[in-house]
């Protein structure tokens, strides 16, 4: 209840300070939080069917789960898509009102247990067995409350992994087998070591140290029993990312930005700590990199959930298909689309049905997967159906049979709702000692602090490694 609470205030104070006025360039959407792309302003679906049905979501992907269920039902679901920076906000403020206005609507993981805490997700427990037995056992999990009540249900799964350079992995490696591969990534001691051998080269293991955040739930929750947790394997990763770092051993090409994408499509230009990657331009760098210039480098890795695969398989151009996907330090998820039912909705029954339509039929399963050109579906039984699909981007590896197994070692007990605060904190802390600002002890206890201000129902352990 501690948390929800501070959401409310945080989100009554943002919405407090738009009322005072802003500014911005973003064209999709106004200080409101208007939606960023749809056919409505957010009205009820009153006057049409009784089957008839509004879903508010976070992507254009349910539009066209909307258009498909249309067409094979007849009813009509009026998508009403919201930029990822207001959803929140809008959902506790309208719901916040029992509004009835909309009747299904969207929550990533770690938004799910402030919607549950408020009382804004309809009981699904009817579908339970369902669910639990056709769909990835993490998501299931990730849709219970704390109570196991079902209350969202995800039609696609994010499993992690690292997805790397067959051709330099050739070359420096002499292989590119992606169990061999997945050895060198297997620990951060391994990290380090490959990081090494890769510079040899010319090459760098990672765009940035942000990469290895995808690991920090390695052995332990980052709460446990009201306490932050910082043990041995995160002070591994620690180490690990302010060796990287300091060793100039990743590419300085931060994620998202225009070095970052270039760097999928071959040589980078050899960047700086502290140049501004974000007044770069991906085809500038690129005609650089081909000129030769002061130097050049390859990223040779990317760690990301699933959907990461796409963004490297759209921006790797000539690079297409030297790429595959291996495990890292352990394995994870991230991100994912779940469908949830307003507590409020006059059309339960009607939702329900767009629900099972979206994740529990086979058929939009299999349309999914091929429609989306490789989102890993959260259905079990189609991703048997498609294991031995060879996937001509990642060098005819079977990637759904990796994200399958890969999912089989989600261990979805390790996550708390503190976790996106502590990682924050912990990045803020790893970037001080990285840039020489703080020494580890201090950067520690800055990191403690931080949380415990945040949280004050947490505490510091007696055998952590600095008390703040």
């Amino acid at each position: 209840m501690k948390k929800l609470t501070a959401l409310i205030l945080s989100l009554l104070m943002v919405l407090s300070l738009a009322a005072c006025g802003g500014s911005g360039n973003d064209s999709a959407k106004d200080n409101s939080g208007t939606p960023s792309n749809s056919d409505t302003n957010g009205s009820s679906t009153s006057g049409g069917k009784a089957d008839d049905i509004v879903l508010w979501t976070l992507s254009n992907d349910l539009k066209q789960f909307a258009e498909r269920y249309e067409a094979e039902t007849g009813n009509h679901v009026e998508v009403v898509v919201f930029d990822s920076a207001d959803f929140q906000t809008k959902i506790m403020q309208t719901l916040g009102t029992k509004s009835k206005d909309v009747d299904v609507f969207v929550g990533e993981p770690q938004m799910l247990p402030n919607f549950y805490e408020a009382g804004f997700c309809a009981d699904l427990s009817a579908l339970d067995g369902e669910v639990k037995s056709r769909l990835v056992d993490y998501t299931y999990e990730a849709g219970c409350d704390e109570d196991g009540v079902l209350r969202a249900i995800s039609y696609q799964a994010c499993p992690g992994s690292v997805i790397y350079r067959r051709d330099l992995a050739q070359e420096v490696f002499g292989t590119d087998d992606p169990d061999e591969i997945g050895k060198l990534f297997s620990s951060f001691s391994a990290i380090e070591d490959t990081a090494a051998k890769l510079k040899d080269k010319g090459y760098t293991i990672f765009g940035d140290t942000g990469a290895l955040r995808w690991f920090s739930n390695s052995s332990n929750p980052w709460v446990k029993d009201g306490e932050i947790i910082v043990d041995q394997d995160r002070l591994d990763y620690f180490d690990c990312a302010v060796n990287l770092y300091q060793n100039n051993q990743v590419a300085f090409a931060t994620e998202w930005s225009a070095p970052w994408y270039a760097s999928m499509a071959g040589p980078l230009p050899v960047l700086q700590d502290g140049d501004d990657v974000w007044g770069m331009d991906k085809d500038q760098l690129m005609n650089e990199a081909a000129g030769g210039g002061d130097g050049t480098t390859q990223v040779f890795s990317y760690v990301m959930p699933s959907w990461g695969a796409l963004i490297v398989r759209d921006n790797a151009e000539g690079n297409k298909g030297k790429f595959g996907v291996c495990s890292g330090v352990c394995s994870f998820f991230g991100g994912g689309t779940f469908l949830t039912i307003n507590e409020f909705s006059q059309h339960k029954e009607a939702a329900q049905q767009f629900v099972e339509f979206c994740t529990l039929n086979d058929d939009t399963a299999q349309w999914w997967l091929t429609a989306s050109n490789g989102d890993v579906v959260n259905n079990k039984a189609v991703l048997e159906a498609n294991k031995d699909f060879e996937n001509e981007s990642f060098g005819n590896q079977k990637t759904y049979a990796f994200y399958a197994k890969e999912m089989e070692s989600i261990d979805y007990g390790l996550i708390t709702g503190y976790d996106d605060a502590c990682k924050d904190a912990f990045g803020k802390a790893i970037i001080h000692v990285q840039k020489g600002e703080m020494s580890k002890e201090d950067a520690l206890k800055e990191f403690y602090t931080t949380v415990t201000t945040q949280y004050p129902e947490l505490s510091v352990p007696a055998d952590a490694p600095v008390q703040p």
